[in-house]
């Protein structure tokens, strides 16, 4: 019995090395596999006039908002899938219908300076059908409180108060001992 098993199994390891892989490749598939990977190749790119704005000089409480402007150089049509802020003062408006090659559009973006004091840098993040799949703009302003006070909203407290105490040394010689 054992004889047979060993012979069966041998016989199956035999016949699996005598088939060709190549020999099943359906030569169609093949070319349609090709076609694909060259498809790849065509992405939409999106070309900024300018990727950061700085408003400059502003006072708490004002509305800012601007315009980013950019065309699909790319050699595909350009979806825009959403358009992200790192702050909900900061509101994007994108076009949600595709960009064809050659085409422009525009990123409209709103900032409301109400309870920001200081220098504010805002990020606008777009993900899209690009190769990259995301990009980045970003606004500047220099925020004035109202009350004409120059510190910030919000304050952090110093570093003094976030360290622990401080333990005395050991003494060189004396292992544990405390000076």
């Amino acid at each position: 019995m054992k004889k047979f098993v060993l012979l069966l199994l041998l016989t199956g390891l035999w016949m699996s090395c005598q088939n060709d892989p190549s020999k099943k490749i359906n030569k169609d598939n093949l070319q349609k596999a090709q076609q694909e990977l060259n498809d790849q190749t065509k992405f939409p790119v999106m070309t900024f006039k300018t990727e950061e704005i700085d408003f400059g000089n502003h006072n708490e409480g004002e509305i800012l908002d601007t315009v980013f402007h950019f065309k699909n150089t790319g050699n595909a049509t350009l979806i825009i899938s959403k358009v992200r802020s790192s702050c909900g003062c900061t509101v994007p408006e994108w076009p949600k219908n595709p960009i064809k090659p050659g085409d422009s559009g525009i990123i409209k973006v709103v900032f409301n300076t109400n309870h920001k004091r200081g220098r504010q840098t805002k990020t606008i993040t777009i993900h899209s059908n690009e190769k990259s799949l995301t990009h980045t703009l970003r606004i500047k302003a220099q925020i004035k409180p109202k009350d004409g006070s120059k510190q910030p909203a919000r304050t952090l407290p110093s570093k003094a108060k976030l360290l622990p105490p401080l333990l005395p040394k050991e003494k060189p010689g004396n292992k544990g001992e405390r000076i």
